[in-house]
């Protein structure tokens, strides 16, 4: 798929669930989103607080706890979804910062901003409507950029990591999660469109992906990693992985699994 196919596949995809509540990293009911953020760092108080709604079961990590957030910073959000991880965020940022998301599918913004507005973060929070490889955000004017399992569905992924270094002020930090693979999966698997959706087909390899963000400019790259293949195979019957199993198999889903690692990462401009 080129570029822009990519970004219609995804945007679609993820348009389902910001109207389903599903998630390819979740089932969809409110339980078993509440499980996953419990398994992939999030507290208790984090998944029953105000942001529980904006909770859909799309994360592979907790980035704002990674990114030690402080009072008053301004934080950028690649690919903000319902807003879980910027109504966390809003808490921690108080009345003096600022938390900018941007996301390229209007369901989800509408769902964010609906959020951000019954949690009472509506005046230091805002959604933008954008690409992650495009940034609608001025150079040099952010402490903190932080995603969560979303860069991994990006065509361009060493752009976007241009983008997130370009926004930052110098001696900023970035803190990702984000599905990352031990091996490259099979060529005919990483190019069906299913695949994409279902938050895997467009991951990249370790090297590959530190080496984009070390093109960029980032330094001090730190991560930790973890086995996702338990985030994945739970959740086969959801929406999002229906089509990837009809045209895989789901023995063969399973079997990929087992390259698949969840990602935190941090690293800093300097």
């Amino acid at each position: 798929m080129d570029k822009e196919r990519v970004h219609e596949v995804v945007k679609s995809g993820y348009a389902a669930v910001a109207r389903q509540s599903g998630g390819c990293c979740g089932a969809t009911s409110t339980g078993p989103h509440a499980d996953t953020a419990s398994r992939i760092g999030y507290s208790e108080d984090d998944i029953t607080g105000a942001a529980a709604d904006a909770n859909l079961g799309l994360g592979c990590g907790n980035p704002s706890a990674l990114a030690s957030l402080k009072a008053g910073e301004t934080v950028v959000d690649l690919g903000s979804g319902a807003g879980f991880d910027a109504l966390l965020s809003a808490e921690r940022l108080g009345p003096e910062g600022r938390f900018i998301g941007v996301d390229m599918t209007p369901e989800m913004l509408e769902r964010a901003r609906t959020n951000a507005v019954n949690a009472g973060h509506a005046r230091t929070v805002e959604f933008r409507e954008g690409l992650i490889e495009n940034l609608p955000v001025a150079s040099e004017s952010a402490d903190v950029v932080i995603s969560n399992c979303v860069i991994n569905l990006s065509p361009d992924k060493a752009q976007v990591f241009r983008e997130a270094y370009r926004v930052l002020k110098p001696g900023g930090r970035l803190a990702v999660s984000d599905i990352v693979l031990s091996q490259p999966l099979p060529e005919n698997i990483a190019k069906m469109a299913a695949t994409w959706i279902a938050c895997v087909g467009g991951a990249s390899t370790e090297e590959e992906y530190l080496g984009h963000m070390r093109d960029a400019g980032f330094e001090n790259i730190q991560y930790t990693r973890k086995p996702a293949g338990p985030l994945l195979t739970p959740s086969l019957q959801d929406p999002m992985w229906k089509a990837a199993v009809e045209l895989i198999g789901e023995e063969r889903i399973k079997e990929l699994a087992d390259t698949v690692f969840s990602y935190s990462i941090t690293a800093e401009k300097k």
